[in-house]
């Protein structure tokens, strides 16, 4: 059987999960699309709970659809229905729904190990930048504020490149989470274009520590500044601020010095 029609129930309720941030956290439930990217979750070990595949992507590629094919039987649907439920401009093709990985009790462990603090960020693209980042660079968690983007959006899980599916991350309020990172004997730092902060040169990040990335617009809020052991800035030239995602990089490259000092 396949599936041509966009009122089928399948079909609204992926559109549905995609779109709406409600529905996936009544759920508890995300979206991911791309054919790499399903693949990635697949091998990752999280629970799929559906899998659609067009007519075209199942036979323009055979080793990923028979991989998907060996777990479980994915729904064909039509590639006008693929591109009805897509994010993307140029479909691939494959769709799953997957159980969100917190869900998991995937929680960060913050008792040690360098990690990003996400304080406000409403950009989806520099999340998931920055999980990307994290991931790449060998950092050990990233924590996100209730108020940031929601981390299970598809721009968020396409822009992350699968290292959603591997970073640890939680979502907390921050306040209470730092101060419990800072009795674990971690050096808390937020970060901020002051001069009057320390800079990144003269700070020389310990072993253990956590760098709070803020807001684009506002920065970090001043009750999450006051819960920190310090601030830290990034030196620069002519710019009148970084970007959160090359702000986060910047510091996350950093700790991977430490890491390996």
């Amino acid at each position: 059987m396949i599936i041509s029609s966009r009122k089928n129930p399948a079909v609204s309720f992926y559109r549905e999960l995609g779109k709406e941030r409600k529905t996936r956290e009544r759920e508890g439930l995300f979206v991911i699309e791309g054919v790499k990217l399903c693949i990635e979750a697949l091998r990752a070990g999280l629970t799929i709970t559906s899998a659609m595949v067009t007519e075209t992507a199942a036979k323009k590629y055979p080793e990923a659809f028979s991989e998907i094919s060996a777990e479980f039987e994915p729904v064909i649907i039509t590639d006008d229905i693929g591109s009805y439920i897509s994010d993307t401009k140029t479909p691939q093709g494959f769709f799953f729904i997957a159980e969100m990985i917190g869900r998991r009790e995937r929680k960060v462990n913050a008792d040690n190990g360098r990690f990003i603090i996400l304080d406000g960020l409403q950009d989806s693209g520099n999340i998931g930048t920055i999980i990307r980042t994290c991931d790449a660079l060998g950092t050990d968690g990233l924590i996100l504020s209730p108020g940031c983007a929601d981390i299970y959006s598809p721009k968020v899980v396409r822009s992350a490149m699968g290292s959603l599916f591997r970073l640890p991350f939680e979502v907390t309020e921050l306040v209470p989470k730092i101060k419990e990172m800072r009795n674990s004997g971690i050096t808390v730092y937020a970060a901020m274009p002051d001069k009057n902060a320390q800079s990144i040169d003269e700070a020389k990040l310990p072993g253990n520590c956590a760098v709070i990335i803020g807001n684009e617009g506002n920065g970090v809020s001043p009750e999450v500044i006051n819960s920190a052991d310090g601030n830290i800035y990034i030196p620069i030239e002519h710019a009148e601020s970084l970007n959160a995602a090359t702000a986060a990089a910047i510091f996350c490259n950093e700790m991977r010095k430490t890491k390996h000092s």
